[in-house]
């Protein structure tokens, strides 16, 4: 057997660790080179649009916020927010959604604004900053911070770009920006408890996708997103992997459940078509004419992206005519979206982490929901509808520019923008990006600005001209006090008006729009011919029955008048005009007491209403009764 021997106790020098490498930028300051980037990302974002604070509400704003009877009342609306639709402030439909995050805001910055909307666009630049931070935080990460470039370029041309105007310009479009900042931040919370484990982190990045859902439903795309993030880039831990796809399904369940729960309660989930002036393609010349007109329109997004001009507000018939299988522009889409499948799921399959792959399908993955080819949506087209897919365009474009002109500098950080290839790239385009944003930001000053601007890019636009030409005669006309200048004004308007009857001569609220026109130059057999035309086309359209019984009143045809008030009750028994003209007719006639019982129904559904307190004094001034006249013509004045 051998013998044991005793090793000697020499000690041994301690082992010298590895130099620690000082991380590039971090100095002393704590910050790391991430976070200094997504700050200076922010602030860039936060500049560029800083212009909007001077703007005022602008069209959706008034519907969502301005002239919203449940916003207004402020935080004290909040309770009622989250348990009703999304429009229910300001009309009832059968067809409404459910996005009470941005509501609730809404109410909060009207009370403590007194309704300004300075406060909403300085909000809504902010949550955009912290959009294009979330961003890049999630593209440095994603790339397990070896692309930082990559994820810097991206982000600033994603901060910079002219096609998200108006989203970040409009008030309303709130919902798009927190669905986004919120879609993101549960991605990064994600990122977290991949690397981690820990359960807080997937809780918090469940709730931060909730409130993605409660702020906007088309965040359901990353139903496809966050598997494919968490299955192909960030795999080490397939339960972990697991436990975030599942709990993201759970999530969509839960939501689906609120928001179905609360349409149904006040019966706004039933299914109601969409109108052919909200989506022409609605109503095609034929199926084939309508595939190819949605795939020029998916071709628009694609040149938009490259080159964003004309920027408008809105696209509705006729701003993108019916095409066929002819036009070659149809072709050339259908090509370049088949080509984007195809390379990016034949580079997905070689490489599993392939970058490009993940910036195109991110692309047509969540631009999908927006296609009309599945299922009709509310609009043919919209600016906003590329909010999310333009991030896949931002991190193509910035992948190939890291790749055929930074050079291999990745192990440099971010040292790699500094060259002058890059820079040449980068700096022109900055520049000419924030221009065009500058000065598309001042477009949307208010309605009359941003429509007149827009009509001379998008003259076949009906919508947009009827959006000019109605805003003319309520808006511009109203605050004119020379009579002449005012029916100057009203007869310009009648232009727009005519021309997008021209365009579409069934467009219903352009009808109405136009006898209304005629009704305010005292011109009462076309305000009638007009208004009939409108009921023509919609029977049940309680405006242009209200200003038919207008024309009826001021021709002193006051039982013509009244019976066509009450269809209007009918048809809608909170309609507050039309009981406020139910009043005033009766007054007319010499009915007082009916006329009391209908003007005060109006007051009750609108306290604001003060041209019925003023007819309530005329009424009790007819009775002779002294007392109330004093008391309703100090209410008509807008005193206590």
């Amino acid at each position: 057997m051998a013998k044991k021997t005793t090793q000697p106790n020499i000690p041994r020098p301690a082992a010298t660790p590895p130099p620690v490498r000082k991380q590039e930028g971090s100095g002393n300051s704590g910050f790391s080179l991430s976070l200094k980037l997504a700050i200076l990302l922010g602030i860039i974002a936060f500049l560029v649009y800083a212009n909007t604070f001077k703007n005022d509400y602008a069209l959706d704003d008034f519907t969502v916020i301005k002239n919203n009877a449940i916003v207004t009342k402020g935080v004290s609306a909040i309770p009622e927010i989250l348990s009703t639709p999304y429009r229910r402030g300001w009309f009832i439909t059968t067809n409404d959604l459910y996005r009470p995050l941005s509501l609730v805001m809404f109410a909060a910055e009207y009370q403590l604004s007194d309704g300004a909307p300075k406060a909403g666009h300085i909000m809504n630049v902010l949550v955009f900053a912290g959009c294009v931070m979330m961003l890049f935080f999630f593209l440095d990460e994603l790339f397990g911070k070896k692309k930082t470039t990559v994820a810097f370029i991206a982000a600033l041309l994603f901060a910079l770009h002219p096609i998200h105007t108006e989203v970040v310009a409009n008030i309303k479009s709130r919902d798009e920006l927190l669905c986004f900042f919120f879609a993101f931040l549960s991605l990064n919370t994600f990122m977290k408890y991949a690397n981690t484990g820990h359960m807080k982190q997937l809780v918090l990045g469940a709730l931060f996708f909730f409130l993605s859902y409660l702020s906007k439903e088309t965040v359901i795309s990353f139903l496809f997103v966050i598997p494919f993030v968490f299955y192909f880039f960030k795999n080490e831990n397939k339960q972990r992997s697991l436990a975030i796809s599942v709990s993201a399904v759970a999530v969509t369940v839960l939501f689906l459940i609120i928001r179905f729960s609360v349409l149904r309660a006040y019966g706004a989930n039933l299914d109601s078509n969409v109108s052919f002036i909200d989506n022409f393609l609605t109503a095609p010349p034929s199926a084939a004419s309508r595939f190819a007109t949605e795939l020029l329109i998916l071709g628009n997004y694609i040149k938009l992206l490259f080159v964003p001009y004309p920027l408008v507000c809105d696209y509705s018939f006729n701003s993108v005519p019916f095409t066929t299988f002819g036009n070659i522009w149809v072709i050339l889409s259908f090509v370049a979206y088949a080509f984007l499948a195809v390379f990016s799921i034949m580079r997905l399959r070689k490489h599993p982490k392939d970058p490009f792959s993940f910036g195109i399908l991110f692309f047509l993955s969540t631009l999908a929901l927006f296609a009309n080819i599945v299922f009709i949506i509310g609009a043919p087209m919209a600016e906003r509808f590329a909010f999310f897919a333009s991030v896949g365009f931002c991190l193509v474009i910035a992948l190939l520019i890291d790749k055929f002109l930074a050079g291999d500098k990745q192990e440099e950080g971010i040292a790699a923008l500094t060259s002058p290839k890059v820079l040449a790239i980068v700096i022109p385009v900055a520049i000419v990006f924030t221009g065009v944003v500058v000065n598309r930001n001042t477009d949307w000053l208010d309605n009359y600005t941003l429509f007149k601007a827009d009509v001379v890019k998008a003259p076949n636009d009906s919508r947009i001209n009827y959006y000019l030409g109605t805003e003319m005669i309520v808006t511009n006309s109203k605050a004119e006090g020379n009579p002449e200048v005012k029916n100057k004004i009203i007869k310009d308007a009648m232009v727009y008006l005519n021309q997008a009857l021209k365009i579409y001569p069934d467009y219903t609220d352009a009808n109405a729009s136009l006898g209304d026109a005629y009704f305010r130059l005292a011109i009462y057999d076309s305000a009638e011919k007009y208004d009939k035309r409108a009921l023509e086309i919609n029977p049940k359209y309680t405006l242009g029955i209200n200003n038919l019984a207008g024309v009826y009143f001021m021709t002193q045809k006051y039982e013509k008048a009244l019976e066509v008030c009450k269809k209007a009750i009918i048809l809608n028994p909170d309609y507050v005009n039309a009981h406020a003209n139910i009043g005033l007719c009766y007054m007319n006639m010499g009915k007082n007491d009916s006329a009391l019982i209908s003007l005060y129904k109006a007051v009750s559904l609108d306290p604001n209403f003060l041209s019925a307190y003023e007819n309530l004094s005329l009424v009790y001034r007819a009775m002779g009764k002294p007392d109330s006249v004093a008391k309703y013509s100090r209410l008509a004045k807008g005193a206590n």
